[in-house]
């Protein structure tokens, strides 16, 4: 009886060369880049919407506050970096449902986008100073909350993530020293800056955790779709016997299509057959 065997080890994939978004070490298949590119553009827009709705309920609250004396409409230079914020999360949003650029390039906007709002956070938090008798103690900033966030549901390489999370942190003690500078706030050593917002930083070794489980499950599906010369790409289409996927050849320079039956079709018809 012929028993077929492999005459040499299957060649490892290399994702780049077909059409497949890679990051360094870390590969992603490029489907599910895209739609971690499309959930940016979601990110941007509910920041959009989050930095208008907080810049009217902040000015809402501080009139309940001062019993009337300050007008809820009176614009402040928080107001200009809110509308600079918005404008920013909506061009964003537009460019990531527009943009025909690699998946992998938009997602490193986004990290872009990251730093951009956490100097916004930054400077907008810490610009007037902080209220009378307060002290200065280690807490948690919205910064720190939406780098968890943010590496959740936009995935990237744990390097660009370190990078960029450390940056977007950073924000909020560069915040205070530009507002000391400003004359808003006289906070005593230099160093508060850093014991006031260390909690961040540990967030930011969070991030990178999160980001690294995530390309470790995106690198589990790549092999997973491998099937012997080929790699499977998208999903093209879903049946009663089962789905249909964009596959390139590791050798031919042509596109191809697999299909997958279902495990219980293929052992339905081998009942019928039996019988």
């Amino acid at each position: 009886m012929h028993h077929p065997h492999r005459i040499g080890p299957a060649p490892r994939s290399t994702p780049g060369a077909h059409g497949w978004a890679s990051t360094g070490a870390y590969a992603l298949p490029a489907d599910l880049l895209r739609e971690a590119s499309q959930r940016l553009g979601i990110m941007s827009l509910l920041g959009a919407v989050l930095w208008f709705v907080g810049t009217v309920l902040g000015h809402v609250a501080e009139q309940a506050m001062s019993d009337g004396r300050i007008r809820w409409h009176t614009f402040t230079a928080t107001d200009v970096i809110a509308g600079a914020s918005i404008a920013v999360s909506l061009g964003l949003f537009a460019y990531t449902r527009r943009s025909r650029r690699d998946p992998t390039s938009i997602l490193d906007i986004g990290l872009v986008y990251l730093v951009a709002t956490g100097f916004a956070l930054g400077l907008m938090w810490h610009w007037n100073g902080p209220p009378q008798d307060y002290t200065i103690r280690p807490e948690i900033s919205w910064i720190g909350a939406i780098v968890v966030v943010f590496a959740a549901i936009v995935p990237n390489a744990p390097l660009k993530t370190l990078l960029a999370s450390t940056i977007a942190v950073s924000m909020n003690p560069i915040g205070m020293l530009l507002v000391r500078w400003h004359g808003h706030w006289d906070f005593g050593p230099t160093g508060n800056v850093i014991l006031m917002h260390y909690p961040d930083y540990i967030l930011v070794g969070v991030a990178v955790l999160i980001s690294h489980v995530v390309t470790k499950l995106g690198q589990q599906v790549t092999r997973a779709r491998e099937l012997g010369s080929y790699e499977l790409g998208e999903l093209l289409g879903r049946g009663g016997m089962g789905e249909v996927y964009r596959a390139t050849h590791r050798m031919l320079a042509r596109p191809a299509a697999i299909k997958l039956i279902r495990p219980e079709m293929l052992s339905g018809n081998q009942d019928d057959a039996q019988l």
